[in-house]
């Protein structure tokens, strides 16, 4: 018989990513949500059946799925961006209503490099936000903060040692104000930038952390690869490259005090054909992570 004093979670949280060629952030994203719910509770897609299953991970979900459609399998056509991204959001979405089919209430749903964070000024984790919050939307979006290495004065990271300890600013993004928190079924968009005839709603309480740009060799260290030139992932490779210049010419500021404004600008703007997600802040801003942030992750 269980002890009446202990009481059961009101909510059971799923976690789910997607990776392929990781070199760093797997082991951080397994650390960092299996804190806070449990690795039985992790749900790691791997990307292509030529990657291999992770080893030392016990108790964590992996799913071995293969990279390419068929035809493309046949013709040794490389996977384009744009379809690689909406297959990982349908098999993301498509394994997240399975979940709630199994007593699942709510899911995380990121990239392998990304991290929500419930502001730790408020909460005493994710898992705490979670349990205590009063369900009113289908989703939630935390406020994008694109941590960026300053080249200036920031060695390569560390993947031992925290992220955030080794890293001061970051850009305020729209593109990461994403709806990776779901409290019923959806259908999340290409990249999981927004779920598919739904609204959005940034939470006061949340940020959503990015660690793709948090060393630079890391980011950019495949740039000139060819398989992924043919892939369409030039322009991406390049506006990479010109988000590092401009952290580094930026004089950063703090962003504490403006964060709720962020929140605000970012649920209001938005455009006509993209209704559902948020538009671009002009800047964009780089702005100074807080101490209470930077000792999270």
């Amino acid at each position: 018989m269980s002890d009446p004093a202990i009481s059961e979670p009101r909510m059971k949280v799923a976690c789910i990513t997607t990776v392929r060629n990781d070199r760093i952030f797997l082991r951080k994203w397994i650390d960092y949500y299996g804190g806070n719910f449990g690795r039985q509770a992790l749900f790691v897609i791997i990307d292509g059946l030529d990657e291999t299953i992770p080893q030392g991970f016990d108790g964590v979900n992996f799913l071995h799925l293969r990279h390419r459609d068929w035809a493309a399998e046949v013709s040794n056509v490389p996977l384009r961006r744009v379809v690689m991204e909406h297959n990982r959001s349908r098999a993301i979405s498509d394994l997240a209503r399975t979940l709630w089919r199994y007593d699942y209430d709510a899911v995380i749903a990121t990239d392998v490099d990304e991290f929500l964070v419930a502001d730790p000024a408020r909460h005493g984790s994710l898992n705490d936000f979670i349990q205590g919050h009063q369900v009113r939307t289908s989703t939630l979006s935390g406020l994008g903060l694109d941590v960026v290495q300053h080249l200036k004065s920031e060695p390569a990271i560390d993947p031992a040692q925290p992220f955030l300890a080794q890293r001061r600013v970051a850009v305020v993004s729209n593109a990461y104000t994403k709806p990776v928190l779901a409290f019923k079924p959806v259908t999340w968009g290409a990249g999981l930038h927004r779920v598919k005839r739904r609204n959005f709603h940034v939470s006061p309480d949340l940020f959503v952390f990015h660690f793709g740009m948090i060393d630079y060799e890391t980011a950019m260290g495949r740039a000139n690869d060819p398989n992924l030139i043919a892939a369409g992932w030039g322009p991406h490779m390049q506006r990479r490259e010109s988000l590092f210049r401009m952290v580094e010419a930026a004089t950063p500021v703090e962003g504490a005090p403006l964060f709720d404004g962020f929140r605000k600008r970012l649920t209001w703007r938005r455009r006509l054909l993209a209704w559902n997600k948020p538009a671009p802040l002009p800047g964009p801003p780089v702005v100074v992570i807080p101490e209470r942030l930077r000792a999270v992750l």
